[in-house]
């Protein structure tokens, strides 16, 4: 799906056979969330994240459209997936410890934005 232009969409990664939910962000939530990202990558290198599993969560796709992400200066595409955010493609994948719990911020504006049932039924635990 085409990313909206004034708006950070996370598509929810679940095997679940229908289109993956959701999540966007803008005004405030935009420049919170890019805070958040900003802090995370160059930080702490990992290890890529585990392999995804059939029938479970996989994490979030991030897609910023070329001008936002040019003024938020973030990455265009970027995957955030247990505790680690990867940018880049193929041999290019920079992994990123998650310092500043971005995962946690999008789980959390999935449950406000009505995900919460979906995310429940593939284990993904609400944060405390």
């Amino acid at each position: 799906m085409e990313p909206k232009k004034d708006a950070i969409t996370a598509t929810i990664g679940i095997f679940s056979g229908r289109p993956n939910p959701e999540v966007l962000l803008t005004g405030g939530l935009a420049e919170e969330f890019a805070s958040l990202v900003k802090t995370t990558i160059g930080k702490e290198p990992i290890h890529p994240p585990p392999p995804p599993k059939l029938g479970i969560y996989y994490g979030f796709f991030v897609q910023i459209p070329g001008e936002l992400a040019k003024r938020l200066a973030l990455p265009a595409e970027f995957n955030m997936y247990h505790g680690v955010l990867t940018e880049g493609k193929g041999r290019e994948q920079n992994h990123w410890r998650d310092v500043a719990k971005v995962e946690r911020f999008l789980i959390e504006q999935s449950l406000k934005q009505g995900h919460g049932e979906l995310l429940e039924k593939v284990g993904v635990e609400k944060p405390k």
